[in-house]
């Protein structure tokens, strides 16, 4: 009997999971054809149901008693329902009440801030909520703190009106980019990847690369790429990705820590991959105009990364002399392609819409949902029942919460800053501390966006930075495309930077190797995605932005440029680097990715010079 009780709650929370989610998914995918209902409402349905799928997935409290769980659970998504209803039922009038706020509102107001922030805390961690947290006393506290930072203060009431009513806190920009943009790609994403399409990647770069030196450390970066199109999440491509790629890697000869560490660089550099990016991707399209401006400025220093990457690892195979898979441990690609080329459509119609076309970024993910729900419906020989599809697309929205809840915390944090006025003092507070030296500044912000990045999602830390620091960058002529671009690229390198690197504890974990060990390497190959974020701000045209004749030769120099930083983090080209070569193939590098004829001379000259060298030495060697 128990048991039976048992099944029957468990069968009423799944439905209760897919009726939210199902609904969630179908009013993003409705809507991003049919068009955004007014901001407040749209952000609300947004808010509301991602926040009740919170109970339901997540363990909030530790309750052994199914009763007892399933009493909070319904408690709080009956609060989370009133407060949607009476917030949606008010939106109209709001502007009627401004500076004024009833004793209901009060009450729902402060409901939902707790309800957020503790939801974030268990979902996402406490960073987060506690910067909120925060924001909220130094607004209630304003003028008892000292001179230079104090400023009038706000009662509890203004604050909650702020944060509840209107879209200047909690329903603000972030929310808003969150409930038009990134839900329905979010879907998509979800949708492509229980479909199969992450597996076919995965077999079809295999069959490419498996085969060569370091083959499977070379699957593991192009997969990652691809993988990271549709995940946008470094820690979800870790798992996704690693879990074949790194039993693969150290079968071949590399070690744990390396192997870990490839598929950490690796799938960090997904969220800088087009054409789904992530949710700060989204957001910074927001920022800076449209969602393509963002794609074609990603692609050069995307593709960098990993050519930069990919020869650190094919040196590390040459090192220690190691090969690749055997051919019969290879999948046959033509083989591989037949039997997956129909799940790699609607990514390509995706791409096709978005830069072919030229539509929006939710028309063409509209496009492209409705694609993969008919190839996967409809398909010979690949049909999926009508129900398991539903179940998929109900499922995706899981994706959602992460990002509904950073984005309305975020709300909460921006909001505050920008009420109190800290947030223009802190941006001339960097300026002075800086010396008007935007070199100096480029370096305070990078340190900045790596420890907040640290501690919350890329979305969270890119839209604090591009509130708080973009300006100043901009203050002090740099390109209002680079400096986004600059803390985006921070904020992800967060991932790959120990002490707090999640993505390279992850990638530890599935290695078996030492966590910190595995992120001091991932951090190793990664510096390029460290040091392009300063070459993009000295020479936009990496970013795509200038003259056809300055792109190409920003991007030949560039590789030579990466191959140069590549042999100085191995310390290996014709045989192992003493420091000295390291260190003078590095400033050659950096030479070659800097913008002037001046510099790509003294680039050439350093890294020719070691190469000649290193060559020189080789011959001698093989002659005696």
């Amino acid at each position: 009997m128990a048991a039976g009780k048992g099944d029957m709650k468990a069968g009423i929370q799944k439905a209760v999971i897919f009726a939210i989610g199902f609904s969630l998914a179908v009013f993003h995918i409705y809507t991003s054809f049919f068009g955004a209902l007014p901001s407040y409402q749209h952000r609300i349905i947004h808010l509301i149901m991602s926040m009740m799928l919170v109970p339901l997935c997540y363990d909030l409290f530790k309750c052994k008693n199914n009763t007892v769980k399933l009493a909070y659970q319904a408690l709080l998504i009956g609060i989370l329902a009133v407060i949607g209803i009476y917030s949606y039922s008010i939106a109209n009038d709001m502007w009627k009440q401004s500076g004024t706020m009833s004793s209901t509102d009060m009450i729902l107001g402060t409901f939902l801030v707790i309800m957020l922030l503790f939801f974030t805390w268990r979902v996402v961690g406490a960073a987060m909520p506690i910067i909120a947290v925060i924001c909220i006393l130094y607004a209630l506290l304003g003028p008892k703190l000292p001179r230079g930072i104090a400023h009038r203060g706000y009662n509890w009431s203004r604050i909650t009106e702020l944060l509840f009513k209107g879209t200047n806190g909690i329903f603000g920009t972030p929310l808003g980019v969150s409930s038009i943009y990134v839900s329905v790609f979010v879907i998509f994403a979800g949708v492509l990847e229980a479909s199969g399409a992450g597996d076919v990647f995965i077999r079809l770069t295999q069959s490419l690369l498996g085969g060569f030196r370091g083959g499977p450390a070379k699957v593991a970066v192009v997969a990652s790429s691809l993988f990271g199109t549709i995940s946008g999440s470094a820690v979800a491509n870790v798992v996704g990705t690693g879990s074949f790629t790194i039993p693969l890697m150290k079968k071949s000869g590399f070690n744990s820590e390396f192997a870990g560490a490839v598929e950490t660089a690796a799938s960090s550099g997904g969220q800088l991959m087009p054409p789904v990016m992530g949710a700060a991707a989204f957001i910074m399209a927001d920022y800076i105009g449209s969602y393509q401006q963002v794609l074609v400025a990603a692609i050069i220093p995307a593709i960098l990364f990993y050519i930069a990457l990919f020869m650190m690892i094919d040196l590390e195979a040459v090192k220690n002399n190691l090969h690749g898979q055997s051919k019969d441990e290879l999948p046959n690609f033509k083989e591989e392609l037949k039997n997956g080329w129909f799940l790699l459509l609607p990514l390509v119609l995706l791409v096709f819409l978005l830069v072919g076309v030229r539509y929006s970024a939710q028309k063409s993910a509209f496009f492209s949902i409705i694609f993969l729900v008919l190839i996967m419906l409809l398909y010979p020989g690949k049909r999926r029942k009508f129900k398991d599809v539903m179940q998929l697309i109900a499922g995706s929205s899981k994706g959602m919460v992460s990002v509904a809840l950073t984005t309305g915390t975020a709300g909460i944090i921006v909001g505050i800053l920008m009420l109190t006025g800290i947030g223009y003092k802190l941006s001339s507070l960097l300026i002075t501390v800086s010396g008007g030296n935007v070199y100096l500044l480029l370096l305070l912000t990078m340190l900045t966006s790596v420890i907040l990045g640290m501690g919350m999602p890329t979305s969270a830390a890119y839209v604090l930075l591009a509130t708080l620091i973009v300006p100043a960058l901009e203050e002090l002529g740099v390109v209002k495309i680079a400096a986004h671009f600059f803390v985006f690229y921070f904020g992800i390198m967060a991932n790959v930077t120990p002490p707090v690197a999640v993505a390279a504890y992850t990638a530890a974990g599935i290695a078996e190797g030492d966590s910190m060990k595995t992120g001091l390497v991932a951090w190793r190959l990664s510096l390029a995605g460290f040091l392009m974020p300063f070459m993009f701000c000295i020479n936009p045209a990496l970013l795509g932005q200038g003259s056809t004749v300055e792109i190409i030769m920003a991007i030949f120099t560039a590789l030579i440029g990466s191959y140069g930083l590549a042999t100085a983090v191995q310390r290996y080209f014709k045989g192992s680097l003493s420091w000295l070569k390291t260190l003078v193939v590095l400033a050659g590098s950096v030479c070659m990715m800097m913008p002037g004829t001046s510099t790509d001379l003294i680039g050439i000259v350093c890294i020719s010079l070691v190469y000649g060298v290193q060559i020189a030495n080789a011959r001698k060697t093989r002659a005696a």
